[in-house]
């Protein structure tokens, strides 16, 4: 890995990871609703797949238009890592310090709000409707452990979007 992979991925990730700090920071400051709105999740991943497309873009302009799928997915890989830390950070810093207890259980409570109202226009029975009231009688999204989870788990859903760009962008050098 060359270090115009390295520079351009970190680059382009702390601008990910900025606009990623400034959407969190709209939703849990001014709009806790879009918390549970599912656009705004959407468009979370849409900013997140951009930002590595645009990161694959600019690589493969430096690198004179040449670019193997190992380069162009580890600058995609790259720049989604860094964006997902700051993100993270972000995150954990705002539940450990900033949001208040009654805060929190407003979030749950529209976390539980939504999760139900999947499950019933799911048609889902009622006992799984209740498994789920259960769960969230102890959940705890707010810690560090559940936070670096899940910022785990979208980074490899992240990474599996970032081969099938890395597949359409890449193309064989001809030594």
């Amino acid at each position: 890995m060359t270090d115009i992979i390295k520079k351009t991925g970190f680059q382009i990730g702390l601008l990910l990871g900025f606009l990623l700090i400034l959407l969190s920071s709209y939703i849990y400051f001014v709009d806790l609703s879009l918390l549970t709105n599912v656009w705004a999740g959407v468009s979370t991943l849409i900013l997140t797949v951009i930002c590595g497309i645009i990161s694959i873009v600019v690589i493969k302009n430096k690198l004179d238009g040449f670019i193997t799928f190992k380069e162009a997915f580890s600058g995609y890989f790259i720049t989604i890592l860094t964006g997902s830390l700051l993100s993270c950070l972000f995150l954990i810093v705002i539940y450990n310090f900033v949001l208040t207890p009654e805060t929190k259980a407003n979030i749950i409570l529209a976390m539980r709000d939504f999760d139900i109202s999947l499950l019933k226009q799911n048609l889902m029975p009622q006992e799984n409707i209740d498994k789920t009231l259960e769960v969230y009688k102890t959940l705890n999204p707010f810690s560090t452990n559940t936070v670096l989870s899940s910022s785990i788990k979208y980074l490899l859903r992240d990474c599996l979007i970032g081969f099938l760009v890395a597949l359409i962008f890449r193309n064989k050098r001809n030594l």
